[in-house]
């Protein structure tokens, strides 16, 4: 009350680093809830062009098995193990070491991801079959799950690669552009949906969306360098991969990594169990 504060007393006052925090909080609250609104644009643009078809369905399933894949290794899992190993270096200030370690992850994230998402793309063709069982899907569909996954397994990389720019960022309570590349990916995704629809024809229409899905994950991570540029870090990829901090940041990353790899195994089950009844199943699942 104001009649407890003696004279003397000056108004307390926000600290600059609240104030920062709070203005952080709001910007990503703020984001994340445009996000929500365009990606419910995304979905709907969508679903006007495929419905719960049978080429939604193989997006679906071609989607599905990279986005288990990037769960286990790759983004949300990796940016939460790496931020405290990473911020602890930089309040130790040990700022180079921090750099050495982010550039050593770089290059093992580029050289595991890479390599994985290679071997992949040119063994679709039998991997992505055991993921469609019975007789739902024709070959006509067999094959364009196959594509459809080739195009799209690209983003394991970029996503995890993703993972790494954006945890350091957090580091650096820089959390603008990782709130806001999620509304850009969106966008870019309906874009591409509406520009490229008229380059195919019948069920190949869906690569529209595939294409958009890489193009926006392409341009979601290149959003993360300028950032990084601002705040003063150039990571340099490096092959130092016996770091003590490396092995730290890969145990941490093992519940995460449980969590949302058992998240994912449950989607891909239950549209594989939708596709023994119907090749519309799992594209009505999902939605």
């Amino acid at each position: 009350m104001e009649a407890d504060r003696s004279p003397g007393d000056a108004p307390e006052t926000p600290q600059p680093e609240a104030r920062t925090r709070a203005r952080n909080t709001a910007i990503f609250s703020a984001l994340t809830g445009v996000s929500r609104v365009a990606g419910l644009v995304r979905e709907i643009v969508a679903a006007s062009y495929y419905g719960t078809s049978g080429a939604m369905s193989a997006f679906t399933i071609a989607f599905q098995v990279p986005n288990l894949v990037r769960a286990l290794f790759a983004d949300a899992a990796l940016s939460a193990a790496f931020v405290p190993v990473f911020t602890e270096l930089l309040e130790q200030r040990r700022r180079r070491e921090a750099l050495h370690l982010a550039g050593a992850l770089f290059g093992l994230i580029l050289a595991v991801l890479g390599t994985l998402t290679v071997a992949f793309i040119f063994a679709a063709p039998l991997i992505m079959p055991l993921f469609t069982p019975g007789d739902e899907f024709g070959p006509a569909l067999d094959g364009l799950t196959v594509g459809l996954s080739q195009v799209l397994f690209a983003i394991v990389v970029l996503l995890g690669l993703n993972g790494l720019l954006v945890g350091i960022l957090n580091a650096y309570d820089h959390f603008t552009v990782p709130a806001l590349s999620p509304v850009v990916w969106n966008v870019v995704i309906i874009v591409a949906l509406v520009a490229l629809q008229p380059l195919f024809d019948g069920r190949d229409a869906i690569y529209a969306y595939a294409i958009g899905v890489l193009a926006g994950t392409a341009v979601q991570l290149a959003m993360a360098f300028p950032a990084l540029r601002h705040v003063g870090f150039d990571p340099r990829p490096n092959v130092d991969w016996r770091s003590p901090q490396i092995r730290r940041i890969l145990v941490l990353m093992l519940p995460v990594t449980i969590g949302l790899g058992l998240i994912n195994v449950n989607l891909l089950i239950n549209s594989l169990i939708g596709l023994l009844i119907s090749e519309e199943a799992p594209a009505a699942i999902d939605r």
